[in-house]
């Protein structure tokens, strides 16, 4: 039986042998050819490129070449007297502008700021992020230098901020702390009621600070926001009305008093329409006011007058 069976394998092998070997030489091809593809195959190309003067939001604007170097040159400047604690050398770095407008005119403040930002050393990166007519925009990354600071118990974290640069003259100068710039305005708007003046606003990366001074004009008390009755101040922003942020302190005030406001509002300062105006939506010229949200309806019926009012910039 058995020599029977290899009598047939043989026959078999005899009769397709050429098929056979060409089937294997097509086999060992196919498996040296995998091999080679394998042993050569790359693997993926990271992207190192560092392109710290292209910016991120695109515009009109762009970096000169000639000016790339010298503003590396003083953020890196401004990094070392800060990591080196010479506050006073970094301070000198700053424009009057913001000097003046983030720190006060005081070097103590800024040296607050800065240890705050700088406790230890730090390494950075920088970024180009949009540039506008008056500045050169970056994105300025923070993180602890390892090497002097080591890892033990401390998270690995990065501060960041917008910073800009501004050509003055022939020197190049910054500005700090998300700070973009200050302008003075005069924009009023007077009724039987009220006198409202926007006198300027300062300018970070993301919101705006509007200086409101306000005087009431009669013998009751006017109230133009305190958070309780709702919907009462906006900022317009091309079809949006924006509410702030943040309110300084409530807005009401005593029969014929005059006083001051701060009113903060989100924008971006490089990517947004600028805001337009202010709408004072509730004014409430008030018999009674206690500033209570159980009694605000109550006081609202026995008001004078409940009106609303636009200040187009």
């Amino acid at each position: 039986m058995f020599l029977k069976l290899r009598l047939k394998i043989r026959n078999f092998f005899k009769k397709h042998k050429n098929k056979i070997l060409v089937i294997i030489v097509v086999w060992a091809l196919i498996i040296a050819i995998n091999f080679f593809i394998g042993m050569n195959k790359s693997g993926p190309v990271l992207n190192t490129t560092y392109t710290p003067h292209e910016e991120v939001v695109k515009g009109d604007y762009k970096v000169p070449e000639k000016l790339q170097n010298p503003i590396e040159d003083i953020i890196d400047n401004y990094v070392n007297k800060c990591n080196e604690k010479d506050y006073s050398g970094a301070y000198a770095l700053l424009t009057d502008d913001c000097k003046r407008n983030v720190f006060g005119d005081s070097e103590e403040n800024f040296k607050e700021y800065a240890q705050s930002i700088f406790p230890h050393k730090k390494r950075y990166s920088i970024q180009n992020y949009s540039n506008t007519a008056d500045y050169y925009i970056y994105n300025l990354k923070l993180i602890d230098d390892i090497i002097t600071t080591g890892l033990t118990n401390q998270e690995y974290a990065y501060y960041e901020e917008k910073i800009a640069v501004k050509q003055n003259g022939d020197k190049l100068q910054l500005s700090v702390n998300d700070y973009m710039g200050y302008q003075e305005l005069k924009h009023v708007a007077e009724d039987d009621y009220l006198k409202i003046r926007v006198e300027s606003k300062m300018e970070y990366y993301n919101y705006e600070v509007y200086t409101v001074r306000i005087t009431n004009k009669t013998d009751k008390i006017a109230v133009l926001y305190d958070s309780i009755a709702g919907n009462e101040l906006f900022a317009t922003v091309g079809d949006e009305n924006r509410n702030p942020s943040l309110v300084s302190t409530t807005m009401a005030l005593n029969p014929n008093e005059t006083r001051t406001f701060n009113l903060t509002f989100s924008k971006f300062y490089d990517t947004e329409e600028p805001i337009t105006g202010l709408v004072f939506d509730k004014i409430r010229i008030m018999n009674e006011y206690t500033g209570k949200e159980e009694t605000e309806e109550e006081e609202i019926n026995k008001s004078e007058k409940v009106y609303s009012l636009t200040m187009q910039f």
